[in-house]
């Protein structure tokens, strides 16, 4: 017997829309102030904090959108997988394309051996839509600054792809197996809030890029396309229950409408005022800005705000070229701060965001239209498909390439290029963990003679690591076997909290302390030491009693005192071809004074404890990098420094240099 096809009435509420949504320009309203938000905030981002939520109001805004024309197409029985990623490429990939293929030429130019390898990965994995998921693996102590990479923006791009690859498919599924597309949405969509509600304090780097954590967003975005399609409330679907079909529900009054846009938009505003970079987000700050986009779609284009606010003609137009204004902003922005070193001036951030708008404005004329008219519709996906393959092979190539060091106006400061990338040597570090048992990445270590007992051990957080390479090769010298323990505070009795490389502390530390052939141990750690509240008391305290109870163990223990800190990233000392556009590099020595008097009152406290303790001796990191007025970031014609806080190998080797005369040990 022949099978029927399956009919939506049959188990969903009739359609009472039409599959494909109707223009409205108070959506495109929406999108400007979500990009605009966005702009605003990686612009100048004291004057907006909450910027950053505008991504999540895209996210509801994509859900609403691509929802309705997937599930009214569906509904009819002419959902075409082929035709809808068609349409997902002429939308997304000619401006993606364009503003990837400017960053390689840019990066080209301007962008050092390894800065340019890590560009290369940025476009294989944003012409795979998986951003996301590369930035989510880079976070960690050797990850470079966010304002560094200019394809940062990305990892949203990413995370709705994602989306669309697989909703589509459990949405034919549903309506294969007959079940209700809604309660589908409302599962997953709250699953995967709670999982972002659960996760965004202990692993917040994961829970922010995660597609697990974010598709509610999308999902919110979804159902509402779905209760809008079926004339439906979320009520009457969850009083309906197991009926098949659902009659449509009343539509809203004008007041209920405006009520919803009033709403919406204060809850817009309420998350721009108090979210900011500082707040466990997503979270459940998320429902600030996601409600609210929630509450102004559904209100309506003639809800009072939709009408009077959202649909002015300023703010449509930005919204029309809000997706090219998205691509092209981050990049101007990015660039403009790795030929500075540091945060540009404030008129050049506006430049770069006025030249954006520009852009924007002619990708959208001059491309976008062009490429979603409906003729030669194959032959242009086509053609977007070879050239997005063609950059992320460029990219490939780079970034199995090593940045192409070899690049003229690049290649003259190589020996210097090289100080700033990190050196780790990974199959010590894989044969240390495995000697101690260490299972996660958050147990780091590594021991110079790895079939050896350790004699010294180095712990602390990433300012310990940055002192390995040379106190590893003065022991080694020297008869010892130094082991390098990496952790975050390295003081006994801190509170760990819902931190991974804290948690793992005290069991280094106690490895350190019941280790017989351990006989001297090294601590350093970039945190500075207050008194100001009871955490600091009782910090300060936390590393008193360590001291204590690894001298009454027999220790030999040195504090080290750290380097200065920088105010500038010491790639500026560097020339590049680029910085002809931009002036002179900065003068690469920090004040001693300021280094004295930012770190006065950490220096107090230290010498008060250690007053009590002779026998802990001190090295002293600055001392070789300082004279009585300047402290150097480049000596001998070496670069010191990899960052602003980090020593560079040669750094490493160069303070290490003057450890022994300064702890009085055999030269």
């Amino acid at each position: 017997m022949k099978r029927e096809p399956l009919s939506a009435s049959a188990v969903e509420a009739p359609i009472v829309a039409p599959p494909h949504p109707a223009y409205r320009p108070d959506i495109d309203g929406l999108r400007a102030i979500a990009v605009l938000a966005v702009v605003l905030f990686h612009a100048f981002p004291s004057l907006l904090p909450g910027g950053f939520i505008g991504v999540d109001i895209f996210f509801i805004i994509s859900g609403f959108l691509i929802g309705s024309i997937i599930m009214g197409e569906m509904a009819q029985q002419r959902f075409s997988f082929a035709r809808f990623y068609g349409r997902r490429i002429k939308r997304i990939f000619p401006a993606l394309a364009l503003v990837m293929a400017c960053c390689l030429v840019a990066g080209w130019q301007v962008l050092f051996a390894d800065e340019f390898r890590m560009l290369g990965r940025h476009l294989v994995a944003g012409a795979g839509f998986m951003s996301n998921l590369l930035l989510w693996s880079e976070v960690g102590y050797f990850d470079t600054a966010a304002d560094t990479k200019p394809l940062l923006h990305l990892w949203s791009l990413g995370i709705e792809e994602q989306f669309y690859i697989f909703w589509p498919i459990l949405l034919m599924l549903a309506q294969r197996w007959r079940q209700r597309a809604w309660l589908w949405a409302l599962v997953l969509g709250g699953l995967s809030f709670l999982l972002n509600v659960a996760l965004v304090h202990r692993y917040p780097s994961a829970t922010f890029y995660s597609p697990a954590s974010r598709v509610w967003e999308l999902l919110m975005g979804s159902m509402l396309a779905y209760l809008t399609l079926h004339g439906q409330t979320l009520a009457g679907l969850l009083r309906a229950g197991s009926t098949a079909a659902v009659a449509p529900a009343p539509a809203p009054s004008a007041q209920r409408r405006n009520l919803y846009s009033v709403l919406g938009m204060a809850l817009l505003l309420a998350g721009f005022i108090l979210i900011s970079r500082n707040r466990a987000f997503p979270g459940w700050w998320a429902l600030l800005p996601t409600t609210g986009a929630v509450l102004l779609i559904a209100a309506g284009p003639q809800a009072w705000c939709n009408r009077y606010v959202l649909a002015q003609p300023l703010l449509v137009w930005v919204g029309l070229i809000s997706y090219p204004l998205y691509l092209w902003h981050w990049p101007l922005l990015s660039f403009a701060h790795i030929l500075h070193s540091a945060q540009p001036a404030w008129q050049i951030r506006a430049a770069a965001v006025l030249l954006a708008v520009l852009l924007a404005w002619l990708t959208y004329r001059v491309l976008e239209q062009r490429v979603r008219a409906p003729a030669h519709s194959r032959r242009k996906i086509i053609v977007l498909s070879g050239l997005m393959t063609l950059v992320a092979a460029a990219g490939l190539w780079l970034a199995t390439h090593a940045g192409l060091p070899e690049r003229s106006g690049i290649v003259a400061n190589a020996a210097l290029q090289k100080s700033l990338i990190v050196v780790e040597d990974v199959a010590n570090a894989e044969a240390c963990k495995a000697r101690y048992g260490f299972a996660s990445k958050y147990e780091y270590c590594l021991l110079d003679q790895v079939k050896q007992e350790p004699t010294v051990v180095l712990i602390g957080d990433s300012h310990a690591y940055h002192l390995v390479a040379g106190l590893t090769r003065y022991y080694h010298e020297h008869g010892g076997n130094l082991l390098m323990l990496g952790t975050r505070v390295p003081f006994i009795g801190l509170p760990t909290g819902d931190d991974p490389y804290q948690q793992a502390t005290p069991r280094m530390l106690e490895l350190a302390l019941n280790t017989t052939s351990v006989k001297t141990v090294i601590f350093s750690t970039a945190l500075k030491l207050h008194e100001g509240n009871p955490d600091g008391v009782a910090t300060v305290q936390a590393l008193r009693t360590t001291l204590e109870r690894f001298s009454a163990a027999g220790k030999q223990l040195v504090w080290v005192n750290d380097v200065p800190m920088l105010d500038f990233e010491p790639r500026s000392c560097i020339g590049r071809p680029g910085m002809r556009l931009v002036g002179a590099g900065v003068d690469c020595t920090l004040p001693r004074a300021t280094f004295e008097r930012n770190t006065a009152g950490h220096a107090a406290i230290v010498a008060r404890l250690l007053k009590d303790m002779p026998q802990v001796k001190v090295f002293d990191t600055a001392a070789p990098l300082c004279d009585a007025s300047r402290c150097h970031v480049m000596l001998d014609g070496k670069l010191m420094y990899r960052d602003t806080h980090h020593l560079s190998y040669d750094g490493d080797l160069y303070v290490a240099s003057t450890y022994a005369r300064q702890l009085g040990l055999a030269p």
